[in-house]
């Protein structure tokens, strides 16, 4: 299978932008479960790769369960099958969840929204705000069958 490797070593310049409940977010996140393969460096120096899901992404990174310990000192390449690219990241994030699963949260050397294949909501996207379905109009006449 052949992929793109973005290397992606120049300054980004991104800026964070606040929320509405005063968290500093870059992007929103997206509650998505997408296959991938991160090849990370474990903490006795070992390289891997190991097949997991997200659980959630954006244009700057994902979270993501892993059943190896990854080295977060190390750099990090995550590959997504779906849309054959492959970004270099570094572990932000790291929990022992229970013995022989961490969640990990990796970050992406630049924004990258087309890794993931999907369009992310606008940067000004409260989903409070967002508009729902009418519901269906209720007649009050009765209604005759025949």
């Amino acid at each position: 299978m052949s992929m793109t490797i973005l290397n992606l070593r120049e300054s980004c310049g991104a800026k964070k932008t606040a929320t509405r409940n005063g968290s500093s977010r870059r992007s929103q996140r997206v509650v998505i479960t997408c296959p991938v393969t991160l090849f990370g460096q474990s903490m006795d120096g070992r390289i891997f790769s190991e097949e997991t899901n997200t659980q959630t992404v954006s244009p700057h990174g994902a979270l993501v369960f892993l059943k190896k310990d990854v080295n977060t000192q190390k750099p990090a390449l995550l590959g997504n099958p779906k849309t054959k690219m492959e970004v270099q990241c570094r572990v932000v994030h790291r929990k022992e969840i229970e013995k022989d699963k961490y969640e990990i949260g990796l970050e992406f050397s630049c924004p990258v929204p087309k890794f993931w294949g999907i369009n992310f909501p606008p940067e000004d996207w409260n989903p409070a705000e967002r508009k729902m379905a009418p519901s269906p109009r209720r007649s009050n006449s009765p209604t005759t069958k025949g």
